[in-house]
């Protein structure tokens, strides 16, 4: 391969430099607005299954005589909670976006040049985004799971109250 066809990468302008380092922090709020949500929808579903949750029993023997706590189907919607909390737990404890330290920043970044200094930042956020994206779909991804094991829990508490009566 001759050196012509060899693709050239033009340096960056001190123009194209500063867009880019702004997406990139941008790119890294967006990032962290992005996991705060994830874990508020997270708290607030796991919030709202408890309370559900609690009040299907106490609700059922404010109605019924003696409704049947041993049914496979009030199991089964305990179970199911159970998996919820589970899952909750897990993505809310697994893993985190990656942010630079202060140490980090004054040890390897505050030396440089300005403009050599908005190149490695714009590095850094770009080898963390990655990470920081496919960790928020995951925590996603188990939120969407709760909600899902919820309408389950919720069908089988149905079913329960039904057939305690």
């Amino acid at each position: 391969m001759t050196e012509e066809s060899q693709p050239q990468v033009p340096e960056p302008g001190v123009a194209a430099v500063d867009l880019a380092y702004e997406i990139a922090v941008d790119a890294y709020r967006s990032a962290r607005e992005q996991w705060e949500s994830v874990h508020r929808r997270i708290d607030t579903l796991l919030s709202f299954v408890t309370t559900v949750t609690i009040a299907a029993p106490v609700a059922a023997v404010a109605v019924f005589d003696d409704p049947d706590f041993n049914s496979p189907l009030i199991v089964s919607a305990g179970a199911a909670y159970l998996v919820i909390v589970l899952l909750a737990l897990v993505a809310r404890s697994v893993g985190s976006i990656q942010q630079m330290s202060p140490r980090e920043l004054q040890e390897r970044w505050l030396h440089l040049e300005e403009g050599d200094f908005k190149m490695g930042i714009i590095d850094w956020s770009g080898k963390n985004n990655a990470h920081s994206r496919t960790l928020i779909t995951r925590k996603h991804f188990a939120a969407n799971a709760m909600a899902l094991l919820f309408v389950v829990e919720a069908l089988l508490l149905i079913a329960w109250s039904v057939t305690a009566g």
